[in-house]
């Protein structure tokens, strides 16, 4: 694949955008950058395929964990922290 084809400066802009920061690092849903990556670009002919690659690329290289999880309609991850164990304090 060619990754010339988009801007290096909007792909580290979708990577940062959509990056989830955890304790254990940052993690990044490729449905949603590559939502954001077609909106920033203008490009809605690209297969998913080619987007999640370049996206993945850039990702990696900024130290993200990549999930693969492209599916009709952005944000399939539930990425709302949740409370383990008791009850919330009042």
């Amino acid at each position: 694949m060619d990754n010339n084809k988009f801007v290096a400066a909007d792909l580290i802009s979708v990577v940062k955008a959509c990056a989830h920061s955890r304790c254990a690092g940052s993690l990044l849903s490729t449905s949603k950058a590559i939502e954001e990556l077609r909106i920033m670009s203008g490009d809605f002919v690209t297969p998913d395929e080619e987007m999640a690659e370049a996206i993945s690329e850039a990702a990696i290289a900024l130290g993200c964990t990549v999930v693969f999880d492209e599916r009709a309609g952005a944000d399939t991850l539930n990425m709302t922290p949740r409370l383990i164990g008791g009850p919330r304090p009042t």
